[in-house]
């Protein structure tokens, strides 16, 4: 029966006038220990030990790639990555955090943050920025509820990265949304809208869309986004047109990731596919972000003088 080496050839000594082994990276470098997988000497800065044995640099890059390439993918065809929503957890942070500092500095934060039609130029920021603020206690519960339950599958389901985008994009489509329809010779032109509402929205139909596609219940879904559309041209005082516009944002961000996805056959390197995926979606994400600013550019250029 063979005996294991563990690295370690002996043969290498059983010939005294045989040219002592060198590391083939490190020529002027004489080693007796050989790769468990290849058999080629490795010099201590070439060795990786590993549970079967040492093993040569080359030989642990190799292993690594076919590793990586076989590692399973999620929806989106990324990494499947831990399995903690983190990005809902900081959004939520963050939004409590606003909300704290808006009990505290009422004044400064409302002039800083909340978005108003009338002064986007001025503060392009608050696109965005009012996605963390929020009318009252009872929208900052809903909203975050809302948040954390469609968060904890999404982000899991997209992978943190694609969840992220989807929310800030359809945060960003909501605010056009108000900027485009509104009438510059109305009060609303220069009304305050805040909330993450928006960014909710575009989760409900990033939802419907993962569900529809990976063969899931989506009755559900959809009765969920009739209830709170009804709810939103019902009561007043809610930015239908954000809601809307987060609403169709983020359905189409997540209808285009999926279309995008490249399909992986059987033997294909799903490295190279989720590079390719990864490179596919942020042009997906950057096309959203461009309609954006290209509504928002088209609106301010017709205002009346």
């Amino acid at each position: 029966m063979e005996r294991p080496s563990y690295g370690y050839s002996a043969e290498d000594n059983s010939d005294p006038q045989a040219a002592p082994p060198v590391c083939p990276r490190h020529p002027d470098r004489v080693s007796y220990v050989r790769c468990k997988r290849c058999d080629r000497p490795a010099c201590p800065d070439c060795q990786r030990p590993t549970s079967v044995g040492v093993l040569c640099v080359d030989c642990e890059k190799e292993l690594s790639r076919a590793q990586a390439a076989s590692r399973p993918r999620n929806a989106m065809g990324g990494s499947m990555g831990r399995s903690k929503p983190y990005v809902t957890y900081a959004v939520i942070a963050l939004c409590v955090l606003a909300y704290v500092g808006q009990t505290v500095m009422p004044d400064v934060v409302y002039q800083l943050g909340v978005f108003s039609p009338f002064r986007i130029l001025a503060m392009p920021w608050t696109f965005l920025t009012a996605g963390f603020l929020h009318g009252g206690v009872m929208h900052l519960l809903l909203n975050m509820y809302a948040l954390w339950i469609v968060g904890q599958y999404l982000e899991q389901t997209m992978g943190h990265v694609r969840f992220a985008a989807v929310y800030f994009v359809s945060l960003l489509g909501g605010h056009t949304a108000v900027y485009v329809l509104a009438d510059p010779m109305s009060n609303a032109w220069y009304g305050g809208t805040l909330g993450a509402s928006g960014g909710v929205f575009g989760l409900f139909a990033a939802m419907f869309i993962v569900n529809r596609r990976l063969g899931g219940r989506t009755a559900q879904i959809l009765v969920l986004i009739g209830l709170n559309l009804v709810i939103t041209f019902t009561i007043p005082n809610i930015s239908w047109q954000g809601h809307l516009g987060g609403l169709v944002i983020g359905g189409l961000l997540t209808a285009g990731m999926f279309a995008l996805r490249p399909k992986a056959s059987p033997g294909a390197d799903r490295q190279a596919l989720a590079k390719r995926s990864a490179a596919l979606h942020a042009a997906a994400v950057a096309g959203a972000v461009l309609l954006c600013l290209v509504l928002i550019a088209v609106k301010t250029v017709t205002l009346p003088i």
